[in-house]
């Protein structure tokens, strides 16, 4: 699966785009504010209904007013079917549509797969779980079909024993919410926890090829005591859920743990090796959707040479150019690893117009 054509209409820096990438690798050279990562947005906004960088939907808007446009036509990896995806915001309203249907963004996420390594993913080692369980999630949701009507079961459930406990509710309706909870909770933490065991033999692949030293560990911890279930562990807790008004226990508030010799990385490790960790996260991912699904995730790499020394610039393009799926890159110039002679398509970008080099 790859993006054929990409349009932009007033989209960040894009006044008007029209892109025809190549299947493999694409690389985006400019100067700082040039709409190089515009253009690395419009392909995510266009794949996930929203932007990597957060925000609204106004402020994806350039300065021709406010309205923005995407459009993209993905191909399968035999080029023999098609989708077509179109984003369109006007005015405070937002219209998706997917093969000329109205749709929602999980339509744009099933149709066309993509991940980003860039700057902001540092927040998956600094921040909070909750990054990484979307990081998690998203991975699951590709591979494993029965996943998002067990998540849609969850949240319901979770829903509503949190509104009984903001209502103070009694035992009996607390209680009644806890089976359809805890069943749909334990069915989240298993597909999680496959998830993870399927991609540990590629992240310790891809860690091994990108970093080549140290001893990397990756813990998923379920929300709730291990060994206790679920259901169990929400009845002790009512409690203690009542007097903070919230539901505590859970996948909800799972966290996946990542441990460089025993130590999480978060303060353990540099920047540039932080990249390349995430970096090895994020193929192995996009490798184990591939192979079970058929379909590689589009990859965007933002500012590629940031925070990498050469020798980590030459790995991590050497991973990138053995990933069999497209590829979006950014960099400033052609240095460093980028000098090599490459295949796909190099295009340098000024205010937001690209000329192929």
């Amino acid at each position: 699966m790859y993006l054929r054509q990409l349009k932009a209409e007033n989209f960040r820096l894009l006044r008007t785009l029209d892109l025809q990438p190549d299947q493999r690798l694409n690389l985006f050279l400019g100067a700082n504010a040039a709409g190089k990562t515009s253009l690395l947005e419009a392909v995510y906004t266009l794949a996930r209904g929203k932007s990597f960088r957060g925000g609204t939907a106004a402020e994806l808007a350039g300065p021709a007013g406010r309205r923005w446009l995407l459009f993209g036509r993905v191909l399968a990896g035999d080029g023999a079917r098609a989708h077509h995806l179109g984003l369109r915001w006007a005015d405070g309203s937002s219209e998706i549509r997917v093969d000329g249907r109205a749709a929602t963004s999980l339509s744009l996420l099933q149709s066309l797969p993509v991940q980003i390594l860039e700057p902001g993913t540092h927040r998956m080692l600094q921040d909070g779980p909750a990054y990484r369980r979307s990081f998690l999630d998203w991975g699951v949701f590709h591979v494993e079909p029965s996943f998002m009507a067990v998540w849609q079961r969850y949240r319901r459930a979770l829903r509503q024993r949190n509104q009984a406990l903001r209502t103070r509710g009694g035992e009996r309706e607390l209680a009644a919410w806890e089976p359809e909870l805890a069943n749909a909770g334990e069915a989240l933490d298993r597909l999680r926890r496959t998830h993870l065991e399927r991609l540990a033999p590629a992240v310790d692949a891809q860690v091994s090829a990108l970093l080549g030293e140290g001893e990397w560990r990756f813990e998923l911890h379920p929300g709730w005591m291990r060994g206790t279930p679920l259901r169990e562990a929400l009845a002790r807790q009512r409690a203690a859920d009542r007097r903070l008004g919230t539901t505590q226990q859970g996948p909800h508030r799972a966290e996946l743990r990542l441990r460089a010799g025993g130590h999480a990385v978060k303060h353990r490790i540099s920047r540039g090796q932080q990249k390349l960790l995430i970096g090895a996260l994020v193929l192995a991912q996009s490798e184990e959707i591939g192979r079970v699904t058929g379909a590689h995730p589009v990859l965007l790499i933002d500012d590629f040479g940031a925070e990498l020394a050469e020798r980590y610039q030459s790995a991590l393009l050497s991973a990138l150019r053995r990933y069999p799926g497209q590829l979006f890159m950014t960099a400033f110039e052609r240095s460093g690893a980028l000098a090599q002679e490459l295949p796909g398509r190099v295009f340098h970008v000024e205010q937001g117009a690209l000329r192929e080099l």
